[in-house]
């Protein structure tokens, strides 16, 4: 047996599905009840509001991924599943990241997040707020530089992504 069909990865799922309420719980359905662990799922009404597209990372082998890709298929509300390769496509998370803040730390907060090009959305006496967008590798990069200084939140969507 082919090593690449046995190997588990992440895979991107892009779901293209007519704009019905439940879809995206049938969608979910399917997915979990083959016992498919969904990463992140995030979904919103294309240019056209009678679709919506759902990016849906999961994690399997390239058999398993083939299923899900074939299941989905079969969904009546569901117009196209492309399997997209992470080499070939467009792949984006956003994070928003609460960090504690002291007159003494301030600076270097956002000496760090200029580096990254973050947008600094909030300064309050003990906290600070920002925003960044990137891939996933300069995502975990960011929260790691930020994480000595006591992160209070931090919330990430899952991953958007297109072909190039």
């Amino acid at each position: 047996m082919n090593p690449q069909q046995t190997q588990e990865k992440d895979y991107i799922l892009s779901v293209l599905a007519r704009n019905h309420a439940g879809v995206l719980l049938r969608i979910s359905g399917l997915i979990s009840r083959r016992c498919y662990n969904i990463k992140s799922i995030v979904a919103a009404q294309t240019e056209d509001e009678q679709y919506s597209e759902m990016i849906i990372v999961v994690q399997g082998t390239d058999r398993e991924v083939r299923q899900v890709d074939k299941q989905l298929s079969k969904l009546e509300e569901i117009e196209r599943v492309t399997v997209l390769d992470r080499d070939e496509a467009i792949v984006r998370e956003h994070l928003l990241l609460k960090v504690n803040r002291t007159a003494e730390n301030s600076e270097r907060l956002v000496e760090i997040a200029n580096v990254f090009h973050a947008n600094i959305l909030n300064v309050s006496e003990n906290s600070m707020s920002v925003e960044l967008t990137g891939d996933p590798g300069t995502l975990n990069s960011f929260a790691e530089l930020y994480k000595p200084y006591g992160i209070q939140k931090i919330l990430r969507t899952g991953a958007m992504a297109m072909e190039k």
